[in-house]
């Protein structure tokens, strides 16, 4: 996709893709940076990176035998992530995690990284995700989760309201990590904090078996 063929964004979105790189370029570097790294440091074949963004998975999916295509629904951020490379080191589709604009089972893997938690419709995010991943595909992921400290928790739901209309839709309360846990089988997980917030990051893998359960029950509150 070549940056000169892209349609014009809207201003907000000019206006938070702007600001993204620089607000969180101090926190990408010392801590995301090397989580994504050890994330995704096995991850082989072809790969859907979901909310691709500017870029941030990039260096880490640029080598030998990976394939990947990158999904990002917003033009401006899709602008900033072909200035970085991202044409040249897959494909870049617009389009959103929740109708994703593939076959079944068309990847070996799916990336999610801080991504999830601003869907309009996780369950139907998660559907689609077990939908294009191969029988024994794996699921990637690193999102920021509500905490299991009941003072934390409530924190994060009463900020929420007002959080995701200043940060791009982004919920700090959502249960992202029992929706993975509760459709795909689980290989590896961990928790890390950020200012008391946790942030899971896992790699699940999808069952081989025919049936496996609907996600949409599961409740995010």
């Amino acid at each position: 996709m070549k940056q000169d063929c892209l349609p014009s964004a809207s201003l907000w979105e000019r206006i938070f893709a702007s600001l993204y790189d620089p607000l969180l370029r101090p926190l990408e570097n010392r801590r995301f940076s090397p989580l994504r790294k050890k994330l995704l440091q096995g991850v082989q074949g072809t790969i859907l990176d979901i909310g691709s963004g500017t870029g941030a998975n990039l260096p880490f999916l640029s080598r030998p035998g990976v394939r990947t295509v990158f999904l990002e629904i917003s033009w401006a951020m899709i602008q900033k992530g072909v200035a970085k490379g991202m044409g040249k080191a897959g494909s870049v589709v617009r389009g959103s995690g929740t109708a994703l604009p593939f076959a079944d089972h068309s990847f070996d893997s799916c990336i999610s990284t801080l991504v999830l938690c601003s869907v309009d419709d996780p369950g139907a995010a998660f559907s689609e995700i077990r939908r294009v991943l191969r029988p024994g595909g794996m699921f990637l992921m690193m999102e920021h989760v509500l905490s299991e400290d009941p003072p934390v928790a409530a924190f994060q739901k009463m900020v929420t309201p007002v959080w995701k209309r200043v940060a791009g839709g982004c919920h700090l309360d959502r249960k992202t990590d029992a929706m993975a846990s509760q459709i795909f089988q689980k290989q590896e997980e961990w928790t890390e904090i950020f200012s008391g917030i946790p942030v899971r990051l896992g790699v699940y893998l999808k069952p081989r078996t025919k049936h496996s359960p609907d996600p949409r029950p599961l409740s995010f509150s």
